[in-house]
């Protein structure tokens, strides 16, 4: 997974899937999203993504809800997590590193993207190259 930051004139949060399928490009406007923030938020959805894998093109799954919460002075080593439940998506991040604005926007992009994925068994993408 990758995040970018990016500059110039507000945009929204963008998510890309990636031409090759190996992820998605996450971008972000500068004020919504800190430098450090970015590598933090690319390593978080990378680990997360492990869990999940897209359903074939002729299926689709139930609405997941993702939410995502920035909450101001998170302590170390919680500046930043998820907890990927049965029933909802809820990633926590400290306001320092992501705007609630953009933690909306990417929740609702993220549950609109739900249906088309699906969770896979540890190990899945081990033989991915």
């Amino acid at each position: 997974m990758q995040v970018e930051r990016v500059q110039g004139e507000y945009r929204d949060p963008e998510i890309i899937d990636l031409e090759d399928g190996t992820g998605c490009l996450f971008k972000i406007h500068e004020s919504d999203i800190s430098e450090d923030g970015t590598k933090m938020l690319a390593d978080l959805l990378t680990e997360q993504a492990q869990r999940w894998a897209p359903r074939p093109a002729d299926e689709v799954g139930p609405v997941i809800p993702v939410h995502w919460d920035c909450v101001p002075d998170l302590p170390e080593p919680f500046a930043i997590g998820v907890d990927d439940g049965p029933d909802a998506i809820i990633y926590t991040v400290d306001s320092s590193i992501l705007s609630q604005r953009a933690g909306d926007y990417l929740g609702r992009l993220d549950t609109e993207r739900s249906p088309h994925w699906q969770r896979v068994p540890k190990g899945y993408h081990d033989d991915v190259k």
